[in-house]
């Protein structure tokens, strides 16, 4: 199951989480993890000691695709389950 960190400073967007809501997210990935990032996959999402799962549940939406170590960034909406 793919990992996506919530920002330490970003309580409102986990607590949102946490509450059933569902969020929009980024996460940074290489070509290989691609596929643990695509609609439908479940993830675990966390804020510095706290974790829920969740799903994605729009298509990846790339924002930057060009970083220096050949990672892209992604736009994922995420809820829990």
């Amino acid at each position: 199951m793919a990992k996506i960190t919530i920002p330490e400073a970003d309580t409102i967007s986990f607590k949102d989480f946490k509450d059933g809501n569902s969020i929009q997210v980024r996460a940074v990935i290489t070509e290989a993890e691609e596929h643990d990032y695509e609609k439908g996959q479940k993830v675990t999402v966390s804020h510095n000691a706290d974790s829920v799962n969740g799903k994605i549940v729009s298509d990846p939406i790339v924002i930057n695709e060009n970083t220096s170590d050949g990672k892209k960034t992604l736009s994922l909406i995420v809820e829990k389950v």
